[in-house]
């Protein structure tokens, strides 16, 4: 388990504007592209943010829109 601050570390959501993707980094810190679909978690794909990558934090209450298991 990863401990940030005395916190374990969660699931966060991201927008990423420069290819308009919906970027989920896991608990273990792993970054992944998640479609806006049905069962999104299990289609997703391998991310690695690159220097030209911005990423907006999203609101934690949207993580329903995506079936993540955490």
């Amino acid at each position: 388990m990863v401990l940030i601050q005395g916190r374990k570390q969660t699931a966060a959501i991201y927008v990423d504007r420069s290819c308009q993707q919906w970027i989920v980094r896991d608990p273990t810190g792993k970054f992944w592209i998640v479609p806006s679909a049905e069962n999104a978690w299990d289609q997703r794909q391998p991310f690695t943010p690159g220097e030209e990558t911005v990423l907006e934090i999203v609101p934690g209450h949207y993580k329903y829109m995506f079936d993540l298991p955490f």
